[in-house]
């Protein structure tokens, strides 16, 4: 009798030292992350890092030149911030007052863990510009659900707003969150096992590199280090997590064809010609929303098209902010 109970009291001691160990594990994982540098390339060194404190927190932005404000809006994404345009609003600081901010949540700027939505990032955005343009309306150039938000910022807000370049806009559940995992989007209702998932497997280097190749550039190969470095810094940052649970779990969607429907502002549509990216289909669906938009098509980039090819990005901006470019609505 004494063995059999020796071997029960020593199976209950490794239950407890496992429970023990994975509670301890599971703590580890979800402790707060300290402060990561950010590298030098995540801005241009010619540019001023500013902060503007907005009703959601502070805001991180990047400034140069003088004239009417450009403004430059990253995607939603895992490590998303100012960054993805760094590589082409540099040429526009001779002609523009040139502004590229980190969204909240994003990159440098506050990453609060509320749950906001898209009407809580279009307030930001009318406070973001109210506090750096002035009396000039700015022409916003974004990408994503960056871009959804500077339509619903421009149905809203009008007056804030001088003309909208989209590059593939999203309202999030169109081709956003459509193409999440169930898994995925079920995690994001529970915030503990949203952190240890998103710490542990989805902002690793390895899980960052693979978004960028296949989700953010349709050539692999013209993805460089730097990028990686980047968005895997910024996606690792603490607090980073919690923008992508609200993506995750819709709270950012938007009615990307009924605000387009509502804005009477210039609108120019952008979009990749490669298959595996939103469809030209959809796009047209998004143009026929804005009367007499034009489509342009940038021939081999995906999602991060300002970092597969900046010099296309560039080329395709001069010619539609060409001052002599007659534009539909103005």
């Amino acid at each position: 009798m004494a063995r059999p109970r020796k071997q029960r009291l020593f199976g209950v001691g490794i239950g407890a030292g496992l429970v023990g160990a994975m509670a301890l594990a599971l703590k580890y994982a979800l402790r707060p992350r300290g402060k990561a540098p950010l590298p030098d390339s995540i801005s241009p060194a010619v540019f001023a890092t500013k902060v503007l404190h907005t009703s959601h927190g502070h805001v991180i932005y990047h400034e140069a030149g003088s004239g009417r404000p450009l403004l430059f809006i990253h995607s939603l994404c895992l490590g998303g911030s100012s960054y993805e345009w760094s590589k082409v609003y540099p040429e526009f600081a001779e002609r523009y007052q040139v502004l590229a901010p980190d969204l909240i949540g994003f990159g440098e700027s506050q990453r609060p863990n509320v749950a906001l939505s898209s009407s809580d990032y279009v307030r930001v955005l009318a406070e973001f510009i109210r506090g750096t343009c002035g009396l000039e309306m700015p022409t916003i150039v974004a990408s994503g659900l960056g871009a959804g938000f500077a339509v619903q910022l421009a149905a809203q807000h009008p007056e804030l707003v001088h003309r909208l370049i989209l590059h593939m806009p999203t309202g999030g559940n169109d081709f956003g969150l459509a193409r999440l995992r169930w898994s995925t989007r079920l995690a994001a209702h529970a915030e503990g096992l949203q952190r240890f998932m998103y710490r542990n497997y989805q902002s690793t280097p390895d899980a960052v590199r693979n978004w960028l190749a296949n989700g953010g550039f349709v050539d692999a190969s013209k993805l460089s280090e730097e990028t990686v470095d980047v968005f895997t810094t910024c996606a690792q940052l603490g607090g980073a997590e919690n923008a992508i649970r609200n993506f995750h779990a819709g709270r950012m969607n938007l009615d990307l064809e009924g605000r387009l429907r509502s804005v009477s502002h210039p609108v120019t549509f952008l979009w990749g010609s490669e298959p595996g990216q939103p469809s030209l289909e959809a796009a047209q669906r998004l143009r026929a929303q804005v009367p007499s938009s034009p489509l342009v098509v940038i021939p081999r980039v995906g999602a991060l098209a300002a970092l597969e090819d900046p010099q296309a990005m560039i080329a395709v901006l001069n010619e539609q902010l060409e001052p002599g470019l007659r534009v539909f609505g103005e």
